[in-house]
């Protein structure tokens, strides 16, 4: 089967990207596959096999297709992931076509579907609720306007692909069909014998993310326990005390979640998935979460939920002080993301929606 995958951009950095580089990998050891993109950063590093094509006009309405074309003669299956150009789209919707929504910009122009109030929003698109979220009316019209054409763009795909029951609906909701349930690949790693040491935060630290209400129950709970950040945002200049990792490499990244007593995950808005969470699961190490969105597909085992601040400080301090605790927690979030995640069985899943395409067309 030749496959070609189309997206904004390549790069290592966030759970998006970490699972499409994922997918591409694995179909690459038994498909021929292509991969087109505005832009790849030099650090990515894809199997030999792949080739890599520089398409500007997937990304600029304003840049040219033409480089789209001969990819799109070549191939059996078009796989579009983080694409929101409605032209292109719907260029490349004229081939047999898979498009992965990860994210809420498709039907959602503001905050992730979360309101002023740290609320989740249930209103469909339109100019009245949306200017709860974005009172300046030209760039509202303007988000509201690309949003809207995208979704009559993504209309004309074949089949739709998200991470999460939670996306599922949304994307009913706003009458975008019915789309496919297949949850990111995630590998687990080997079995704790022993809790770890330290707190870890990772991914963007943003305000929609929360991550200063997560410092300050690390600092109310008052463990002796470090707290490490593995990531950049504007957050971290609030954060004074935490020991900072910067970005990490992806197996870097599963070695600090491997050696830390749990992960914290705060949210503010409604999180598509939470990749991080369930990458730390896969290591056997526990997950304080702040449940939203699609986080609930996967922090049903091995997570400690929390509603706020105090109730997080309560559950870092009780993680500190049950060694045997914090160890079986994490057994249980990892048999729960293998049995939910197991890249054999997401890869089969999604290569059934390509062999099914194929034979329907």
């Amino acid at each position: 089967m030749r496959l070609l995958y189309l997206t904004d951009r390549i790069s290592h950095r966030g759970g998006a990207q970490h699972h499409l580089l994922d997918v591409i990998r694995a179909m690459a050891e038994e498909h021929e596959v292509v991969v087109g993109a505005a832009a790849i950063d030099s650090e990515v590093h894809l199997p030999t096999a792949v080739e890599t094509h520089k398409v500007g006009g997937l990304r600029s309405r304003k840049k040219s297709l033409d480089a789209l074309q001969p990819l799109l003669q070549w191939a059996d299956i078009v796989h579009l992931q983080n694409v929101m150009n409605p032209r292109a789209i719907e260029v490349a919707s004229e081939s047999p076509t898979v498009v992965t929504v990860q994210d809420h910009r498709m039907f959602c122009p503001g905050p992730g579907k979360t309101l002023p109030s740290a609320g989740p929003c249930s209103h469909t698109m339109n100019d009245s609720a949306c200017a709860l979220c974005i009172p300046d009316a030209e760039r509202r019209n303007t988000q509201l306007a690309l949003a809207e054409a995208t979704q009559v763009a993504i209309k004309n795909a074949d089949r739709l692909i998200v991470l999460s029951t939670y996306m599922a609906r949304e994307l009913e909701n706003a009458g975008m069909g019915t789309p496919v349930v297949i949850p990111p690949p995630v590998p687990v790693g080997p079995a704790r014998t022993r809790a770890g040491n330290g707190f870890l935060m990772a991914g963007r630290m943003v305000h929609l993310k929360a991550p200063e209400e997560a410092y300050t129950a690390w600092a109310d709970a008052d463990t002796g326990h470090p707290l490490r950040i593995a990531g950049l945002g504007a957050s971290v200049s609030q954060m004074p005390e935490a020991e900072l990792l910067g970005w990490m490499g992806r197996e870097e990244l599963r070695a600090a979640m491997a050696q830390a007593r749990a992960v914290l995950f705060p949210a503010r808005w409604q999180e598509p998935f939470g990749i991080v969470g369930a990458e730390a699961l896969a290591m056997g190490t526990p997950v304080i979460a702040t449940p939203t969105g699609g986080m609930s597909d996967w922090c049903t085992e091995g997570t400690v939920q929390v509603t706020g601040v105090a109730s997080m400080a309560e559950a870092i301090r009780h993680l500190s002080e049950h060694d045997e605790y914090a160890t079986a927690l994490g057994h249980r979030g990892q048999r729960h993301i293998e049995r939910l995640c197991s890249p054999s069985r997401v890869h089969a899943a999604l290569h059934d929606v390509y062999t099914r395409l194929l034979h329907a067309r």
